[in-house]
């Protein structure tokens, strides 16, 4: 563990003032071990006997900080297969923590096929954190919230970047895909990419996952508000959460289960977000389930699919969703919010106001 009166984290200036030390919001650096290079993009989770489960991303530094009951407790914090155990004190309730993690399977430089579970049956749709399935627009602006992964744009669609937003990966661009990029950093892009076998595993996937006769729902629920029901429990193997309407204001469900739980959610109506308390989540548990082992599958054409509630750019966002969205038939507007998985659609894709979506790579 170390403490430090002055740091800089997520380019942002951190002073010890006696008001900052009232903080209780450890910051953590995760390196990696075999490099010591700084490892982002990756899931920070922190638990406690005391207080409820917390979570960050780390930015493109490695880093991120997490605000904490305001309580002397000690904790765990969790990188993939790596955990280090920490306490807060009145004293020290705002140290800086560094995690050595294994770089084997870091998101950055390309995508990760295996940052949804292969039992969700994505194929090949699964190696794209954006991914867009027709002619529609792609369009990623604002402050820098990050695309951790791949870009990908079917042949007649078109993607915009501005602003500080940037993406870990490559653009993949589709036969007569338009790419237009007025941001700040750095674009790896690649022309005439077949995504042919990326599209065909989304719509198959999409329409597989909605047949009952496949995958009969083993939970049914008329609306996931967050009021009524706040947790979601399955057992080990393939969970098929059959859902109405998903709208959370404000609100929060943890989706917990059996060691080997998978979950895929057929959502027939709304799915909307929206800000107010401690922001609208759906959140895992990260111990025996991960983001990666959770697939929103949203049937249909219908409402967009929405989340809002401010909070965008360096620790992005008030709205979350720890899963992959996969809706071929709606739009998707993150204004902002950050999704922990894949965003797919077929429809225009809008990541706005410093969103983020993140494609984590589970360690080995």
């Amino acid at each position: 563990m170390k403490l430090r009166n002055v740091c800089s984290l997520a380019g942002l200036l951190f002073v010890a003032t006696a008001v900052e030390l009232n903080a209780w919001q450890p910051c953590f650096e995760v390196v990696c071990k075999e490099t010591g290079a700084p490892v982002a993009g990756v899931m920070v989770v922190v638990t406690s006997k005391d207080c409820a489960t917390q979570s960050g991303v780390t930015d493109d530094k490695g880093e991120v900080c997490i605000s904490l009951c305001e309580t002397p407790a000690c904790y765990v914090a969790t990188v993939g297969s790596s955990t280090k155990d920490f306490c807060l004190t009145t004293e020290n309730p705002s140290p800086v923590i560094e995690i050595d993690v294994s770089c084997a399977g870091a998101p950055g430089g390309g995508g990760c096929p295996d940052c949804v579970a292969p039992e969700l049956e994505l194929g090949a749709a699964a190696g794209c954190t954006v991914l867009e399935l027709s002619t529609a627009k792609v369009s990623i602006t604002g402050p820098a919230g990050g695309i951790f992964g791949d870009i990908c744009i079917a042949p007649g669609g078109s993607l915009a970047m501005s602003g500080d937003e940037f993406v870990t990966g490559t653009v993949n661009l589709g036969p007569g895909a338009k790419f237009s990029n007025s941001s700040h950093g750095t674009v790896n892009v690649a022309q005439n990419v077949d995504l042919s076998a990326e599209i065909k595993a989304a719509y198959d996937a999409n329409a597989a996952a909605a047949d009952t006769t496949i995958t009969p729902c083993t939970q049914s629920f008329a609306k996931l508000d967050g009021q009524t029901v706040t947790k979601i429990e399955g057992v080990s193997g393939v969970n098929v959460i059959c859902v109405g309407d998903v709208v959370l204001s404000g609100k929060q469900i943890l989706i917990t289960g059996d060691p080997g739980a998978k979950f895929i959610f057929n959502v027939t109506g709304k799915f909307v977000l929206t800000g107010g308390g401690a922001g609208p989540q759906i959140r895992v548990d990260g111990v025996n389930v991960k983001p990666s082992d959770v697939l929103y599958n949203i049937i249909g054409s219908g409402a967009d699919v929405a989340f809002s509630g401010g909070g965008g750019g360096v620790n992005c966002c008030a709205a979350i969703v720890d899963g992959t969205l996969l809706a071929p038939y709606r739009k998707i507007n993150l204004s902002p919010g950050l999704v922990n998985g894949e965003v797919i659609s077929g429809k225009d894709i809008n990541i706005v106001s410093g969103a983020s979506v993140v494609c984590l790579c589970p360690k080995k």
